[in-house]
């Protein structure tokens, strides 16, 4: 059962909720947000979520999530997130690695935390992870690194759901050079994805967004795009060129589409005529159980969102699990590396059971063991450090259960 930490703020009366989906880890991770409405039910379904994602990778962490019910803005806003921040300050030194959601930025939360005392949004994972201070901080420092264009922790969301789409793509007999692709939604997401893409040789002919549609056949111009606020639409960003209605992208003879913005973007009656051959899903419920089931029934390889949207997670493994320090570069490689393992691990099994992707990795997140006295990181079958499951972790994590079960040792 999930542990709910309730709060009302004292001064403004708006409510705040810390969730932990289970208890079975030294640490439990997840995102806090800011939004009006926002009730425990749904910071429980979305603690779920995160908890789904540590089991699929294979890491030694629970999911959880934060929030305010809350509308303001300005300084009271900020008023009331360090006044929450201070309410769960321990938690935030012992067990509860926060991210950023709906609402709120990183870099925002890192200042809050600080000016309450709190070294780190993060810092619970110092504890978990047993780090000198010293080490804790070398390796955040790697996110504000810059990689390219953006720094590692702009690009990786993006780049691990660039590379979950070129894993699907590869299984699927498109290679990466040459690769058409199809985004729908350009902020962080979008735009980290698509420089993953062109660097990997892969065209990224269509981008769609709230306003419209670009597209060009032999591929955008990505990097000048970049160069654009990333507030401005796509028809502006790419100069005008081809700007269509927004619904065009799912009509595209694409290799791959890529799902990076809202939720349920593709209707069921889309999802019947769809062209792309790959769908990968980077957004939060950015395809229903309908329109997924309708995809898969036409022959659609569909990456569900749990795997293509896994960036987050998956770079804390490479981060935080490495024994020595890694480079920037290094912390992408790795997450490139255990998300084409765990994609192609997922499809293996998908295909010799003849069942979705989904079903698939569902089974391998029931099926994980975690061992919470162990560190949270370090841990992934999928890491570069990793002995590689060959579709068959569903199998042999059921296989140590069942050993534990049979000699009494606590899973």
């Amino acid at each position: 059962m999930p542990r709910v930490i309730e709060y009302t703020d004292p001064v403004e009366g708006c409510t705040g909720y810390l969730v932990y989906d289970r208890e079975d880890c030294r640490l439990a991770a997840g995102g806090f947000r800011v939004q009006p409405g926002l009730t425990v039910q749904t910071l429980s379904d979305l603690a779920s979520r995160m908890t789904l994602k540590q089991r699929v990778l294979g890491i030694n962490v629970d999911g959880a999530k934060s929030g305010l019910d809350y509308a303001g803005t300005g300084p009271e806003r900020q008023a009331v997130i360090s006044r929450f921040l201070s309410f769960i300050s321990q938690e935030l030194h012992n067990r509860y690695s926060m991210g950023c959601d709906m609402g709120t930025r990183f870099e925002e939360l890192e200042r809050i935390a600080s000016g309450i005392g709190v070294p780190s949004v993060k810092y619970a994972v110092k504890t978990a992870q047993g780090f000198s201070d010293e080490e804790f901080f070398q390796r955040m420092g790697l996110l504000d690194e810059y990689v390219g264009r953006r720094t590692v922790g702009q690009r990786r969301a993006g780049h691990t759901l660039a590379h979950a789409a070129l894993a699907a793509a590869g299984i699927a007999g498109h290679p990466a050079r040459g690769l058409h692709v199809a985004i729908q939604g350009f902020g962080n997401l979008g735009r980290s994805a698509a420089e993953s893409l062109v660097g990997a040789g892969a065209a990224v002919v269509a981008v769609a967004d709230e306003y419209g549609c670009a597209v060009h056949p032999r591929g955008l111009d990505i990097p000048a795009m970049l160069e654009q606020e990333m507030s401005r639409p796509v028809s502006v960003q790419t100069f005008n060129r081809a700007s269509l209605p927004g619904a065009t992208l799912f009509d595209l003879p694409v290799d791959v589409l890529i799902l990076a913005a809202v939720e349920d973007a593709v209707t069921t009656e889309q999802a019947a005529t769809l062209q792309a051959p790959v769908v990968v899903v980077g957004a939060n419920c950015g395809l229903s159980e309908t329109a997924e089931r309708i995809l898969h029934d036409r022959g659609v390889l569909v990456v569900p969102d749990f795997i293509g949207g896994i960036g987050g997670s998956a770079s804390m493994e490479t981060l935080f699990g490495p024994r020595t320090l890694p480079e920037p570069q290094q912390v992408l490689d790795g997450v490139a590396f255990l998300i084409h393992e765990l994609v192609s691990d997922v499809l293996s099994g998908a295909r010799t059971r003849g069942v979705p992707p989904r079903a698939v990795a569902m089974d391998i997140a029931e099926a994980a063991v975690v061992a919470p006295d162990k560190p949270p990181y370090g841990s992934s079958p999928y890491a570069m450090t990793g002995r590689r499951p060959a579709g068959d972790r569903v199998a042999r994590s059921a296989t140590r259960r069942s050993g534990l079960i049979a000699t009494g040792e606590n899973s």
